[in-house]
């Protein structure tokens, strides 16, 4: 066997390892936006439907409800091993997308929980589904990988209130319909 071969194969793999790690990390940052994209606009909901300080917080906590239900459903049926985890995670992204893109045509405070609860519930699709294929792709430097996936989820959830917070060409900040808009296409792009 050729030594320089060996050399050129492996660097060959390590650049589509790096292209792989790239790409979910983009992917999972873009996806991690939902997590907390309509709880960075209770107050612009408060203000546009009057809700009382309990919907204020169901609106925030029926994501965290749908993740932990959605992680149970997925390690029930144990969805990761018996699907394909790149098609799964596409799929949750586009499903969470769709749900939290629908609540800018809704009227009803419950219908907005529901939806929330269903962007948990398929996030559960979208990080621990991101873990494996980090894990699966680093073996040797695994901690390097998930830490770049963790910072990722992290900066991603963090991303709505910036998007919040910047100000539009008029002056005044966006509207909430359009953080939510922006997070989902985000989301459908990851």
């Amino acid at each position: 066997m050729d030594v320089s071969s060996f050399v050129s194969d492996n660097g060959q793999k390590q650049s589509i390892k790096y292209q792989q790690v790239t790409l979910l990390v983009t992917a999972e940052f873009l996806a991690m936006t939902l997590w907390f994209s309509a709880s960075t606009v209770v107050p612009q909901l408060s203000d546009t439907w009057h809700l009382t300080s309990s919907q204020e917080a169901w609106i925030t906590m029926s994501v965290q409800i749908g993740f932990v239900v959605g992680a149970l459903l997925s390690a029930l049926f144990n969805m990761p091993d018996r699907l394909r985890p790149d098609r799964l995670f596409a799929f949750c992204c586009f499903a969470g997308a769709a749900a939290n893109g629908m609540i800018v045509v809704q009227d009803s405070i419950a219908w907005v929980i529901l939806l929330r609860f269903l962007t948990g519930a398929v996030l559960a699709g979208v990080y621990p589904v991101g873990m494996k294929l980090m894990a699966s792709w680093c073996k040797e430097d695994r901690g390097w990988g998930i830490g770049l996936l963790v910072g990722a989820l992290t900066l991603g959830s963090a991303a709505p209130h910036l998007l919040n917070a910047l100000p539009m060409a008029d002056g005044g900040l966006p509207s909430w319909r359009f953080v939510l808009l922006l997070t989902s296409a985000l989301a459908a792009l990851s």
